[in-house]
C-alpha cells in the first residue's frame, strides 16, 4: 500500500523536523506550507519531505485539501494526516494504517478518548472539544468520540469521494459529515497526545472554538434542518415564557400587565412559530435535493 503523510503546517520550523524525520518510516513525506513566514519549507525539505507552498495563509482545511490533489494526482492508495507542531506520534501510524489495510474501514481517526490521554487535555479545552463532538455527531449521524482530531487516516475511495468546502479547522468535522452521508466506513483507533510543545496555541482557544461551533451548527442545518430550527424555535419559546411571566407577575399581585415585556412575549412566541415553520419548509427542500 502506497501511503502519503500528509503534514500541514504554519510556522512550525521548531518541529517539522522532527516530525517529518519520524514520519518518513511509514511512507512519503508531504508537507504543505501554509503560508509561513519562518524557515518551515527549508526545514522541512532538509528532513526529506516534498513541500508544497501556499504564498498565503489559506487555513489547514485548504492544506489538507492540497495535500489529498497531489495524493489523487500521485495514485497513491492512503493518506494520512499529521499535525506538525509534535503533538502527535508518528510512531502511532501503522496503528491508523491497519483498519485501511484490514479493508475495516476508509476513515479511521485517531481518539484522545480511547485511553487516557485525554487527561493531558487543559479542561477549558475538553468542555469546548464535549460540545464540538456533539455537534458534529448531530450533524453527521454517527458517534465519534473526537471528532476534532487531526490525526487520521483515509484509504483512496474517500479521498475520491469527497467534496469539501472548510478551508480552516472545520474540515475534520465535514470531512466526517461527507462520508459518513455517503455511507462510509469510519472507525476510531486510541492514541497518545502530548500539548508539552512549542507554539502549541497559535489561535484563540474561545474565538477559534466559536468559529468551529458556528460551521458545525452549518452542517446542521444542511443536513437536519427541521432539528436545528426546532431547537431555535424552542429556545425563543423559552424566552417568550420569560417574557410571559415577567409580564404577568405584576397582575397577580393585583397590580397591571407590564406591557413591554408582554410585547416582547408575543414577538419571540411569532419568531419561535417562524423558526419551526421554516425548519419544516427547509427540511423537505433537503430531501428533496438529497433525492
Amino acid at each position: 500500500m502506497r501511503t502519503l503523510i500528509v503534514i500541514p503546517a504554519y510556522n512550525e520550523e521548531l518541529t517539522i523536523g522532527s516530525v517529518v524525520a519520524l514520519a518518513k518510516k511509514y511512507g512519503d513525506v508531504l508537507v504543505v506550507d501554509d503560508g509561513s513566514t519562518d524557515r518551515t519549507s527549508e526545514v522541512a525539505q532538509r528532513a526529506g519531505a516534498v513541500v508544497i507552498r501556499h504564498p498565503t495563509n489559506r487555513g489547514k482545511g485548504a492544506a489538507l485539501k492540497t495535500g489529498f490533489e497531489y495524493a489523487l494526482r500521485n495514485n497513491y492508495d492512503a493518506v494520512v494526516c499529521l499535525d506538525a507542531d509534535g503533538q502527535h506520534n508518528p510512531d502511532e501510524i501503522p496503528l491508523l494504517i491497519d483498519p485501511i489495510i484490514r479493508g475495516e474501514a476508509d476513515l479511521v481517526i485517531g481518539s484522545r478518548y480511547l485511553n487516557s490521554a485525554y487527561r493531558n487535555i487543559p479542561l477549558y479545552r475538553r468542555l469546548g472539544l464535549w460540545v464540538l463532538n456533539k455537534a458534529t455527531v448531530i450533524a453527521s449521524g454517527i458517534n465519534v468520540s473526537d471528532s476534532q482530531s487531526g490525526f487520521r487516516a483515509l484509504n483512496r475511495k474517500a479521498l475520491e469521494n469527497l467534496n469539501l468546502d472548510a478551508d480552516g479547522y472545520h474540515i475534520e468535522s465535514e470531512m466526517i459529515h461527507e462520508l459518513a452521508g455517503k455511507g462510509l466506513r469510519i472507525k476510531e483507533v486510541p492514541i497518545n497526545v502530548r500539548y508539552d510543545v512549542p507554539k502549541r496555541h497559535k489561535k484563540n482557544p474561545v474565538s477559534h472554538g466559536v468559529g468551529v461551533l458556528a460551521k458545525v451548527v452549518g452542517l446542521i442545518g444542511y443536513k437536519r434542518p427541521l432539528l436545528l430550527f426546532s431547537i431555535l424555535s424552542l429556545v425563543s419559546f423559552a424566552i417568550a415564557g420569560v417574557f410571559a411571566y415577567l409580564a404577568l407577575k405584576p397582575y397577580w399581585r393585583g397590580g397591571n400587565v407590564f406591557l413591554t415585556q408582554a410585547i416582547a412575549a408575543g414577538i419571540f412566541t411569532l419568531i419561535g412559530i417562524q423558526l419551526f415553520i421554516a425548519g419544516l419548509t427547509l427540511n423537505v427542500l433537503a430531501r428533496m435535493v438529497r433525492e
